[in-house]
């Protein structure tokens, strides 16, 4: 699967944006992370409060912890609006600039995700166990890609079967921590995706990554706002 050499660059830089943006995100959980564990300092749990964590697992990971899926719907839209612009300007219009579309990433997902970190981090206070380990997912997530794109591209092949992978597994994990069938069936949907790249001209890849993100980030968004709003547990 070959890229043209200025085509490819385009990519890489457009994807690249993508998923160094997300890098500051998960950067914010790792930073709450972090500040509760220096509060907590290092102590041995007691009975009771092994008991405490086990209880605050299991209720949270019931609840989905109050997850109002904001970033898969943040998200979701952006990459699903750059993926579809940049691959019209690219492939029907022929625009040189067409890699311009993601900008969009970082005029409006950069600043809404960091002022939506930002409070969220004045509002929680307390630990918790399957929130830090729902931010770890997405911290590896963001170092990975950060990682597998410039490999792929110094390997003049597409960076987005692999970048499609990747955030299946970020996507699977995440709904099994929430206990949210809908994250599991996006992640499925994403690796569906990831095969039917093998099988498409490196154009499309564009294509099949929109459409994955409309299915596999935007639906299970709005189902995981819908819960929140109605505080339903489960999936």
């Amino acid at each position: 699967m070959q890229i043209a050499g200025s085509s490819k660059k385009e990519i890489s830089l457009s994807i690249n944006l993508v998923y160094i943006v997300n890098l500051f995100v998960c950067l914010g959980h790792f930073k709450r992370f972090k500040n509760q564990t220096m509060e907590n300092k290092e102590t041995q749990l007691s009975a009771q409060e092994s008991l405490r964590v086990i209880r605050e697992t299991i209720d949270i990971a019931k609840n989905g912890f109050r997850e109002d899926g904001f970033h898969f719907l943040l998200w979701g839209w952006l990459v699903a609006i750059a993926s579809f612009a940049d691959w019209y300007l690219w492939t029907v219009a022929r625009h040189p600039d067409h890699a311009k579309a993601w900008m969009i990433m970082a005029v409006v997902g950069v600043p809404v995700s960091m002022i939506r970190e930002w409070r969220l981090s004045k509002k929680v206070k307390n630990q918790n166990v399957v929130r830090d380990w729902y931010g770890f997912v997405w911290l590896g997530f963001g170092i990975s890609m950060l990682l597998i794109i410039p490999s792929a591209v110094m390997k003049n092949v597409s960076p987005v079967p692999f970048i499609l992978a990747i955030t299946g597994m970020a996507t699977f994990m995440s709904g099994i921590l929430l206990r949210f069938t809908a994250l599991i069936i996006g992640a499925a949907v994403i690796w569906a995706g990831c095969l039917w790249c093998m099988f498409l001209p490196v154009e499309h890849h564009l294509l099949v990554q929109g459409f994955t993100a409309v299915l596999g980030y935007l639906v299970p968004g709005y189902l995981l706002n819908h819960q929140a709003r109605k505080h339903v547990p489960g999936a």
